[in-house]
């Protein structure tokens, strides 16, 4: 799981100045920012995979500088690929969305082996606090953006709430349906997504966007 700025559109296998970072498979306003963006910048996220039944792992958060809560983050998505370079027209993220609010979330308790908890650099001090109230990565209903509302490919606009300073974007998930299917159904595979961050000052008041505007691209490319 790596970031790098953008490249042309056709990707390298390795990105120029690409460099690894931890996933994390929950959400929580503590797990570390990893990298940041200004507004209109660019970056290239890369992802794991997840076989069925597992919780998806996500990369990032990203965090935008200058975002405060009750700002809205626009974040355009610019290309989605494999990372065996094989190619998908109808590639598109599981799930993109920004950290939830400073609150204490607590979800139902992990079950199994606390070791497929990731929080990316969380802490160790903090750990089990943070893993006792983070949220499953999809489980969070409405407050993310995901292919299971629609399928974000290359052209598709999301806006985003922000809850904490930063915003701490997170994606991950990528699916890449085999031609004329537009479902999620088969397990997520790694890939990179490259996306446009801009960033709309007291967006929530302004708009009245109280969760995820998914705008999927008017003219779609399926596989």
């Amino acid at each position: 799981m790596t970031l790098s700025p953008v490249a042309p559109p056709s990707p390298p296998a390795v990105a120029e100045g690409t460099r690894p970072v931890p996933g994390h498979n929950r959400w929580h306003p503590a797990i570390p920012g990893v990298a940041e963006v200004i507004t209109g910048g660019s970056v290239r996220m890369e992802c794991a995979g997840r076989e069925p039944g597992e919780d998806a792992v996500l990369c990032g958060p990203l965090v935008v500088v200058g975002a405060e809560p009750g700002d809205v983050i626009v974040v355009d998505v610019l290309g989605v690929g494999r990372a065996d370079g094989l190619y998908c027209a109808s590639g598109h993220p599981g799930l993109i969305g920004c950290a939830p609010p400073e609150r204490p979330v607590r979800a139902a308790a992990p079950g199994g082996d606390e070791g497929s908890v990731l929080l990316g650099a969380v802490h160790p001090a903090v750990r089990a606090r943070v893993a006792a109230e983070a949220v499953r990565s999809e489980a969070r209903g409405r407050e993310i953006g995901g292919c299971a509302i629609a399928p974000l490919t290359a052209g598709s606009r999301i806006l985003l709430p922000v809850h904490v300073p930063g915003a701490k974007l997170s994606v991950g998930d990528l699916h890449f349906p085999a031609r004329g299917a537009l479902d999620c159904g088969t397990a997520a595979l790694p890939g990179w997504i490259d996306l446009r961050v801009n960033l709309t000052r007291r967006g929530i008041e302004r708009f009245r966007v109280n969760g995820p505007m998914l705008m999927p691209s008017p003219s779609p490319r399926i596989a």
